[in-house]
C-alpha cells in the first residue's frame, strides 16, 4: 500500500530538493502560493484575474516542486480562460456557447421555483429575463443561436413550465420563449459550430481547454476515426467467430444483447446475483494492480460495487460513486444502475468494473487527493484527464489480460470503446466536419448498436452539439495517455509501473507539460 509520504515522493520529492529550496522556504513561498489560490476561488476571479495575479507572483524561484506544478497549471488554464473571454465574450462561459439549452439555464430550475415558498418564483423570473437578455444580445452582437433541434426541446420545455408557474414566473418563461422562437429562423440546419465564422477557432480553443495542449481537430477526428477502426475492426472478428456475420457492426451488437443467455432476471435475485459478478471482476482487477502500479492507496483497496438504495433504483438514478479517500478511511462505492436491468448484459459490466473502480476512479481520484494538488489545479488544468484515464483504465485491463479466457467479456469491452472513440467521432464530425445531427445518430448506431450507457444515442448526440469539445477532450485525453506511454515505451528502461506513477502521483496536469515531464 502507498502512504502519502510515498506518493509526495519519487520524481516530485526529487525535484524540490534539486531546486535548493530549504523546507522552511519552501513552505513560506507554497504557503503564500496557496493563499493566492485559495483567494481566487473564493472570489470566482476570472481567468484574465488569476493569469494577472499569477504574474505578480513574487516568490516563484522559491516554490517546491509540487507547488511550481500548480502555478504552471493553473496559469496555463487561466490564460487559455482569459483568451475565451476576450475572442468569444458570450454564451454560459469558456466552451459553453448559448447561454440557455436543454442543459443550461434557469428554466430548469422552474419546477422547484414553483413548489417553493416566499420569493423563488419571483427571484427566478428575475433570473430568466437577464438571461433571455444574454440571448438576444449574443444573436445580436455575435450572431450566436442554438441549433435549431435544441431550440425546439426549450421552447416545450418553457411552455410546459409556464402551465404550472405563477403569474411573474410564467410571465419570464414565456418572453425567453418568445425571444428564441424568434431567432429559430436564423438557426439553420446545422447542430455544429460550423455555422458560424468562428466556429473553427472557437473549437480548436475549447480542444486546447480540455487537454492542456493544442490539437488541429481535423487530426482530433482522424483519431477517433482511428480508434473506431481498431476496436471495430476486433469486435467484428469476435462476432464472426460467435457466428453474428451480419449486417453492419452496431445490428451484430444489437442481436448480442437481445440474447437472453447473458440477461439477469428482472427481480431482487437478479440484481444481486449482477452486484456479485461485478464484485468478482473488481477483486482480479485488484490482484492484477501489481502488474501496472508498484504501490497502490489503502483507499482504492476498499473499492466495492453496490445496489442503489431501492428509491434511487425505482427514480432510475444513473449509476454514481462514492470515491475512496486517499488513507482507506473513506472507502469507495460504485452504486450501479439496475433499473433497466434487462438492458444489462452480462458482458457489458466488466469494462464498468475497470472504468469506475479498478484501476479506473477509484486508482485515480485517491491518487489525486494524496498528491496535494491545489483544487484549483485540479479542476482547471486538464478537464478531460479523469474520464481519460478511466478510459484508459479500461485498455489496461485488456492489455493485462483480463478478458484472455472469455470472449464475451471481451466483446463487451469492445463495445465500451467503440462508445468512447464513437463520441470523440461525434463530437468532431457535428463541428468540424459538419455532419448533421441525423448523420451523427445514424453512424453512432452504426458502429455501438445499442448504447452501452442508459442514455439514447440522440441524448449523446445533443450534450455534444451544445457543449462542444466535452466528450471529445475526454476521448483525446484517453489517446493522449496511449500516445505518451508508446512514445515512453520506446525507451530500454521502460517500466509501466513508474510510468504510471510518474503520470498519476503529481495530481492532474496539463498534457503540454505531461509531454515534457514523461519523455524529458
Amino acid at each position: 500500500m502507498l502512504n502519502r509520504r510515498q506518493a509526495l515522493g519519487g520524481a516530485v520529492g526529487a525535484a524540490a530538493m534539486a531546486g535548493g529550496a530549504g523546507p522552511a522556504l519552501a513552505q513560506s513561498a507554497d504557503g503564500a502560493l496557496r493563499r493566492l489560490l485559495d483567494g481566487m476561488v473564493q472570489r470566482g476571479a476570472s481567468g484574465a484575474e488569476r493569469a494577472a495575479a499569477l504574474a505578480a507572483f513574487p516568490d516563484l524561484h522559491r516554490l517546491s516542486a509540487n507547488a511550481r506544478l500548480d502555478y504552471d497549471a493553473v496559469l496555463q488554464a487561466s490564460k487559455i480562460e482569459a483568451a475565451f473571454a476576450r475572442r468569444f465574450p458570450f454564451g454560459a462561459g469558456p466552451g459553453a456557447p448559448y447561454a440557455v439549452t436543454t442543459r443550461a439555464g434557469s428554466w430548469l430550475k422552474a419546477a422547484d421555483a414553483i413548489k417553493a415558498s416566499g420569493n423563488a418564483p419571483l427571484t427566478l423570473a428575475r433570473k430568466l429575463d437577464a438571461e433571455t437578455d444574454r440571448v438576444r444580445a449574443d444573436a445580436a452582437d455575435h450572431g450566436v443561436v442554438p441549433p435549431a433541434f435544441v431550440i425546439d426541446k426549450v421552447l416545450a420545455g418553457l411552455t410546459a413550465a409556464a402551465g404550472a408557474a405563477p403569474a411573474d414566473l410564467a410571465g419570464a418563461l414565456a418572453r425567453q420563449g418568445e425571444a428564441l422562437a424568434s431567432l429559430r429562423a436564423k438557426a439553420g440546419s446545422g447542430a455544429g459550430l460550423g455555422r458560424f465564422s468562428w466556429g473553427r477557432e472557437y473549437y480548436a480553443l475549447v480542444l486546447k481547454q480540455n487537454l492542456g495542449t493544442a490539437i488541429d481537430p481535423e487530426e482530433a477526428h482522424r483519431r477517433g476515426l482511428a480508434a473506431v477502426q481498431t476496436f471495430g475492426a476486433r469486435a467484428a472478428r469476435l462476432l464472426d467467430q460467435r457466428g453474428i456475420a451480419a449486417g453492419p457492426l452496431g445490428d451484430r451488437f444489437a442481436a448480442l444483447a437481445r440474447d437472453p443467455r447473458w440477461l439477469y432476471a428482472d427481480d431482487e435475485t437478479g440484481r444481486d446475483r449482477l452486484v456479485a459478478d461485478m464484485n468478482v471482476w473488481l477483486d482480479k482487477a485488484k490482484a492484477r494492480l501489481p502488474k501496472s502500479f508498484a504501490a497502490t492507496p489503502s483507499g482504492t483497496l476498499t473499492a466495492r460495487i453496490s445496489r442503489m438504495s431501492r428509491a434511487d433504483e425505482a427514480a432510475a438514478r444513473q449509476g454514481y460513486r462514492d470515491a475512496p479517500s486517499f488513507d482507506g478511511r473513506r472507502t469507495g462505492i460504485y452504486y450501479v444502475d439496475l433499473a433497466d436491468i434487462r438492458r444489462r448484459p452480462s458482458w457489458t459490466l466488466p469494462s464498468v468494473v475497470h472504468h469506475e473502480a479498478v484501476p479506473g476512479h477509484m486508482l485515480q481520484i485517491p491518487l489525486e487527493e494524496g498528491a496535494g494538488a491545489h483544487p484549483l489545479r485540479a479542476r482547471l488544468a486538464c478537464p478531460g484527464f479523469l474520464e481519460g484515464w478511466a478510459i484508459y483504465a479500461e485498455q489496461l485491463a485488456d492489455e493485462e489480460g483480463a478478458f484472455q479466457d472469455d470472449p464475451l467479456a471481451e466483446l463487451g469491452y469492445l463495445q465500451w470503446m467503440l462508445f468512447r472513440a464513437g463520441r470523440l467521432v461525434v463530437d468532431t464530425g457535428l463541428h468540424v466536419k459538419g455532419w448533421t445531427r441525423q448523420r451523427a445518430e445514424a453512424w453512432f448506431a452504426r458502429v455501438q448498436g445499442p448504447p452501452p450507457v442508459f442514455a439514447p444515442i440522440a441524448q449523446d448526440v445533443e450534450r455534444a452539439a451544445i457543449g462542444p469539445g466535452g466528450v471529445a477532450g475526454q476521448g483525446l485525453a484517453w489517446l493522449e495517455i496511449v500516445r505518451i506511454r508508446e512514445a515512453a515505451r520506446r525507451r530500454p528502461d521502460f517500466d509501466p509501473r513508474s510510468f504510471h506513477a510518474d503520470l498519476l502521483l503529481p495530481g492532474t496536469l496539463p498534457f503540454a507539460t505531461q509531454w515534457r515531464r514523461l519523455l524529458a
